[in-house]
């Protein structure tokens, strides 16, 4: 797969692409990481991988995202770190170790078929935010859904589906909402959790992205560029999380991500 970008003092913006749409969609979507994971626990950084997705293609979008998604997660820590349920990590992490090796097996079987990688990449991420979208906002206007079993084996299941369906969308922080939610989850529990749970997860990726070329000299040198945006999307996060109701924001950020996601199946389909 083609890099993004050769290292120069800027990354090179993909070809077709208005120079002012790759900065929109990608500060816009970094802001919303630091916010969402220092604010709301992390779940509405799913609009990340579909609005990135909007302005450059999948595989690059997704290498990009790993490292300002690693900062958000430090950032997030170091906000909530004391408030984490730490003796429910364990069985998550487990499950969560068991999905990304599975998710890895997956990718480097597509991955041998390069002009089937960016298709199967745009409809399957596209796909899953968009269910996780309508999942979620069904939820937040009152709908029941049987949700994942709150003990030790329901951890173990939401930590798996969560390291499968991340390494291939970074966006599974629904998965591991609902499964706190569940749980009946204090909200500074539960944002201590998510920060702690995906910061673990994510550095976890790191070699399979490493090893499949996902991340490369130019996802690296935007990642770098970017991520001076992430404390700045941290403080407000952190301002929010204090000041601003929950529910208008995930509201308003779940309908960017149907928006972005529908965009990334179209391009799968076309």
């Amino acid at each position: 797969m083609a890099p993004l970008a050769a290292i120069t003092w800027f990354p090179t913006i993909p070809a077709g692409t208005p120079w002012w749409l790759w900065l929109l969609c990608v500060i816009a979507a970094v802001l919303i990481i630091g916010i969402a994971k220092s604010g709301f626990g992390g779940g509405v950084a799913v609009v990340a991988t579909p609005l990135f997705a909007v302005a450059m293609p999948t595989t690059d979008a997704l290498g990009i995202l790993l490292p300002v998604l690693l900062a958000a997660d430090i950032f997030a820590v170091a906000q909530h770190y004391k408030k984490a349920s730490y003796r429910l990590l364990g069985w998550m992490w487990l499950g969560a170790a068991a999905g990304v090796l599975m998710a890895t097996g997956v990718l480097v079987l597509v991955g041998q078929h390069n002009h089937l990688l960016e298709r199967v990449l745009n409809l399957f991420v596209g796909g899953v935010c968009l269910a996780f979208v309508g999942v979620q906002l069904y939820r937040l206007c009152g709908g029941k859904i049987r949700g994942i079993p709150t003990g030790r084996r329901g951890g173990a299941i939401a930590g798996g589906a969560a390291g499968f369906v991340s390494t291939f969308t970074h966006a599974a922080g629904p998965i591991i909402t609902i499964y706190l939610l569940e749980r009946k989850t204090p909200k500074a529990a539960f944002v201590g959790t998510m920060a702690v749970f995906f910061l673990v997860l994510n550095v976890a990726k790191l070699p399979t992205f490493f090893a499949l070329h996902l991340i490369h000299s130019g996802t690296m040198v935007a990642s770098i560029w970017l991520l001076p945006v992430v404390p700045v999307g941290a403080m407000l996060g952190l301002w929010m999380y204090k000041r601003v109701p929950e529910k208008p924001f995930t509201v308003i950020m779940y309908l960017a991500a149907a928006a972005a996601a529908g965009h990334m199946i179209y391009k799968g389909l076309g």
